[in-house]
C-alpha cells in the first residue's frame, strides 16, 4: 500500500479495514476512527482499552492511521505509550504519520508515556503551538536539555494543563537538567495565563527554578493545582513559592512531596499560602513537628513518610481538638506514631466531627494502640456519652485493625448521624436507664416507645425492660392511666 496521502484519498473508497490490518481490535479502532466516532487514540505496545492501537508493521498501516486521524473532526486526544511502539515501522512511515497528525487541529491533548521524546518532539512540537494544544502530559520520558528547552518554548499560550513528570523514572532524566537550566525553561510559562494544572516532578528544581516560578505565578490567575514532587525544594524555596502563589487566589491543591522541607518551611506555607488552598502534600520531607504548629486551615494534609518527633502526635492532636480545625483527611502513614502516639491522636478526636479519614498504616501500632479509638467512636459510659461519641471518622487506612474497631468505622459511614448514634446506643447498652425521664412521669414514655420502634426493631428485651422501669418507678400512675377510663362507674354485683 502506498504511503502517499493522495493515494490514501484515491484508494479509501475501495480499501477495506480488513486489508489494512488483520488484528480484530485494531480493526475496531481504525473503523471508529474512519467513521469519525473516536475521541481518544493511543498507540501502545500492549492492549489497554478501547481506542488503543498496537502497530503490527503491516505495509501502509501507519499511513492509513495518520490519514484517518487527519480527517477526523472528533479526535481530541492523542497519546503514545511505550518506547517500542514504532519498532516495526519505517522512518518514512513514522514521518508521514506525524506529518498527518499535525494537520488534525481538533486534537487538544497530547500524552506521552515512557518514550524517547527526542524522536518525535521536534516533528510534533510545531503542532502544539499552531493547533492550540491545551493539555500536554509527559510521563517517564527521556528528557534532556534540548528536548526540555524546545518543549517549553513551543507551549501555546492557551495551555491549561502541563505535566512533566520524571520523578518515578530516574533512568529517563538527564543529569544535565539542573536548576539553572530549568529556571530558563520555566520563564516562557508566563504567557500561559490560563494554566489550571501545573506539574513539574523530578526536574531538580531548587532556588533558581522556584524564583522563576514565583515570577510567573502572578500571571496564572486560573491556577488550581500545583505539583512539584521529587525536586530539591527546601525551606527557603518554600518561602519564595509562597510569595509567588499569594496572587493565585483560586489555587486549591499544592504537592511538595519528596523534597527537603522542614518545620520552618511548613510554617511558612501555612502562613503564606492563599486561603483557597485546601490540600497540602508534604510527604517524604523533613517534617518533625518539634514545636506547636497550627494545622487548622487545610481540609487534606499529607505528612506521610516524615520522621515525626515523639511530641509530633501531640501537635496533631492540638489541632484536631481545636473547634476551628477544618481537617477532613489526615495522611500520616510511616511517621513513627506507635501505640503512645495512637492513644494521643485518638484523644484529639473525642470532640472532632469533621475528620473522616486518617491513614495510620506503617506506624507499628498494635491492638493496644487501636483500642484507644474504641471509646472515642463509642463511649459506653452513659447513653449521652455514646450519643456524643465521634460519628465522623470512617477510615484509619489499610492497617490491620481489630474487628470491633472496623465495625464502628463501618457504622460511621452512614449519612444519618442520628441513626448511627442510635445503633451505637443499642449496641453498647444492654439496658437503657430510664431514670432521667421519670421527672416528666409518663409524658415521655410514648416518645421512648416510638424511638425503640424506630431503631430497636430486634430489641424486644429493651422495649420490655424500659416499660418495666416506668411501671416499677410509678406503679400507681400506670394503674391510674389504665383505670382512668372506668372511673365513676359502679361495679355490679353478680346475682348468681
Amino acid at each position: 500500500m502506498s504511503s502517499q496521502p493522495d493515494d490514501c484519498d484515491a484508494f479509501e473508497a475501495t480499501t477495506s479495514i480488513e486489508e489494512i490490518t488483520g488484528d480484530g481490535l485494531n480493526q475496531d479502532t481504525l473503523r471508529s476512527l474512519k467513521n469519525d466516532e473516536l475521541s481518544d487514540l493511543w498507540l501502545c505496545q500492549e492492549w489497554e482499552d478501547h481506542g488503543d492501537y498496537v502497530l503490527e508493521g503491516s505495509p501502509g498501516e501507519l499511513e492509513w492511521l495518520g490519514h484517518f486521524a487527519m480527517k477526523s473532526t472528533r479526535l481530541e486526544s492523542f497519546g503514545i505509550l511505550g518506547g517500542d511502539v514504532f519498532h516495526n515501522c519505517s522512518e518514512q512511515s513514522i514521518d508521514r504519520f506525524l506529518f498527518d497528525l499535525r494537520k488534525c487541529n481538533h486534537i487538544k491533548k497530547m500524552h506521552f508515556v515512557r518514550i524517547y521524546l527526542a524522536e518525535i518532539i521536534y516533528k510534533l512540537g510545531g503542532a502544539m503551538k499552531s493547533n492550540n494544544i491545551t493539555r500536554l502530559v509527559v510521563e517517564g520520558c527521556c528528557l534532556g536539555v534540548p528536548e526540555a528547552t524546545f518543549l517549553f518554548n513551543t507551549l501555546p499560550d492557551v495551555m491549561e494543563e502541563l505535566c512533566i513528570d520524571c520523578d518515578d523514572d530516574e533512568e529517563f532524566l538527564s543529569d544535565m537538567l539542573d536548576d539553572d537550566i530549568m529556571a530558563k525553561c520555566i520563564l516562557p510559562l508566563a504567557a500561559c495565563k490560563g494554566m489550571q494544572k501545573l506539574t513539574l516532578n523530578g526536574l531538580n528544581l531548587s532556588s533558581s527554578s522556584c524564583a522563576a516560578l514565583s515570577a510567573v505565578f502572578p500571571r496564572m490567575a486560573a491556577l488550581l493545582e500545583l505539583n512539584l514532587r521529587g525536586n530539591l525544594i527546601d525551606d527557603d524555596c518554600a518561602r519564595v513559592l509562597a510569595q509567588g502563589l499569594s496572587d493565585c487566589k483560586q489555587i486549591q491543591s499544592l504537592s511538595l512531596s519528596r523534597n527537603r522541607i522542614s518545620d520552618d518551611g511548613l510554617d511558612v506555607l501555612i502562613q503564606g499560602l492563599p486561603t483557597s488552598v485546601d490540600m497540602l502534600d508534604l510527604a517524604g520531607n523533613e517534617i518533625a513537628l518539634a514545636r506547636q504548629i497550627p494545622l487548622l486551615r487545610f481540609k487534606k494534609l499529607v505528612l506521610s513518610v516524615n520522621s515525626l518527633c515523639p511530641d509530633g502526635p501531640r501537635v496533631l492532636t492540638a489541632s484536631l481538638a481545636n473547634p476551628e480545625c477544618r481537617l477532613e483527611s489526615l495522611i500520616i502513614y510511616r511517621c513513627n506514631i506507635g501505640n503512645e502516639g495512637a492513644v494521643t491522636l485518638a484523644e484529639g478526636l473525642r470532640n472532632n466531627q469533621k475528620l473522616t479519614f486518617m491513614s495510620l498504616e506503617g506506624n507499628n501500632i498494635t491492638e493496644e494502640g487501636w483500642n484507644a479509638f474504641l471509646s472515642i467512636l463509642c463511649n459506653p459510659a452513659s447513653i449521652n456519652a455514646t450519643y456524643n461519641s465521634n460519628h465522623a471518622l470512617r477510615n484509619l487506612g489499610y492497617a490491620d485493625i481489630p474487628q470491633g474497631l472496623k465495625s464502628l468505622l463501618r457504622l460511621n459511614r452512614g449519612q444519618d448521624k442520628n441513626l448511627v448514634a442510635a445503633k451505637k446506643i443499642l449496641q453498647a447498652h444492654r439496658h437503657l436507664d430510664m431514670k432521667p425521664l421519670f421527672d416528666r412521669q409518663l409524658e415521655l414514655m410514648p416518645y421512648m416507645v416510638a424511638w425503640l420502634d424506630r431503631f430497636g426493631e430486634c430489641r424486644l428485651d429493651l422495649k420490655l425492660s424500659s416499660l418495666y422501669e416506668f411501671a416499677r418507678a410509678m406503679p400507681m400512675v400506670v394503674v391510674e392511666g389504665f383505670s382512668g377510663m372506668k372511673k365513676g362507674k359502679k361495679r355490679r354485683r353478680s346475682c348468681a
